[in-house]
């Protein structure tokens, strides 16, 4: 199982010094680099308090810059917001600067306000959706295109080709992780649903990928929130506070959540009604080393995973230093248990 960060590069809208923050992204990228993680990755949101950037593009060719040996990718970038031949270019441009080592996560988007922000009709967002995969695809095989679909009329060749790069294919549903086993991509999960969703919609995806013949290219890509500290006190201390206001903004504000795979989500009506020690369970990966590698590893029993994807700092914190010792850590205490003895980065 290889291990990923996903950063929040960018704070609340109402943060003075966003230059700042991105210098602190790049340096904890490259202390991730140094304590043996294997990718490093951005997402994209647009409008929204949940230090998400608008654009990975650029980010990705800053993380391509410093690092040498991880991956870097997005989980996820939004497709259906831009052109699938400026995708499939700028993706290959990435992947070449960084010697093959992008990983181009793509997602369906869901909230009514980004489609608005780009004049885009909801009612479209699935067709959309499947034509700009197929063309990514087309287009990085070096196909000459002739294509004509509901929304795009294209002719012609991308070219630079990429020289390593991987589409996944995020999703939040049945129908979704069926389209990504009938595309073979690999699927990055959300971060917010407990085991027994995840295994749900795991077994729907590989079952998928036997129906398909795409299951040699298949894999589970499961992203958590987390944070590793001498105990669970601590993380409730430190860092709680920051994960609860964010999974509040995703059930209150713009609703992520499938509430008929979460019951306990009946109970909420305010956000002091997620309460720590129930909703870490089977959801986090959260406290003493100890805490976080028997967490995975229930995940990796349940859903055997190829990919650990992990948030730490949220977009309101902790702070830099807090995020630096949070990466040490995992990365010098945790992902050790998972790798075969004699491993060297």
């Amino acid at each position: 199982m290889k291990f990923g960060i996903l950063f929040r590069p960018q704070d609340p809208p109402d943060a003075t010094n966003l230059v700042e923050r991105w210098q602190e992204i790049l340096a904890a990228a490259k202390l991730a680099e140094q304590v043996g993680f294997d990718g490093l990755f951005v997402p994209e949101h647009h409008m929204m308090p949940d230090g998400y950037p608008p654009s990975p593009w650029a980010a990705l060719g800053a993380l391509a810059a410093i690092t040498e040996r991880v991956e870097i990718g997005t989980t996820i970038h939004l497709l259906p917001f831009e052109h699938p031949i400026h995708v499939a270019e700028h993706a290959a441009m990435v992947d070449i600067l960084s010697g093959g080592r992008l990983r181009l996560g793509c997602g369906l988007g869901n909230f009514p306000a980004e489609f608005g922000l780009y004049g885009i009709d909801p009612a479209t967002q699935v067709s959309r959706f499947e034509e700009s995969i197929e063309i990514v695809q087309r287009a990085w095989a070096g196909e000459e295109l002739d294509f004509h679909g509901r929304h795009f009329d294209i002719k012609g060749r991308v070219t630079p080709r990429p020289v390593g790069a991987e589409l996944w294919l995020g999703a939040m549903s049945d129908p979704g992780v069926r389209r990504a086993a009938r595309f073979g991509c690999p699927w990055p999960t959300d971060p917010l649903h407990n085991i027994d969703v995840m295994r749900h919609w795991a077994d729907v995806y590989r079952g998928a990928g036997e129906e398909y013949g795409t299951s040699q290219r298949l894999g589970v890509n499961l992203l958590r929130d987390g944070w590793v500290a001498d105990s669970l006190a601590d993380v409730e201390r430190t860092w709680w506070p920051h994960v609860r206001a964010d999974h509040w903004f995703y059930f209150k504000e713009v609703p992520r959540w499938v509430a008929e795979r979460e019951p306990f989500l009946q109970d909420v009506t305010e956000e002091d009604d997620f309460k720590f020690d129930r909703h870490r369970i089977d959801r986090l990966i959260v406290g003493s080393p100890d805490d976080c590698i028997a967490s995975i590893r229930a995940f990796e029993e349940t859903i055997d995973p190829d990919y650990l994807i992990m948030s730490f700092r949220m977009a309101s914190g902790p702070d830099h230093k807090q995020e630096l010792e949070c990466i040490r850590r995992f990365g010098s205490e945790v992902i050790p248990a998972f790798q075969p003895q004699g491993h060297t980065t």
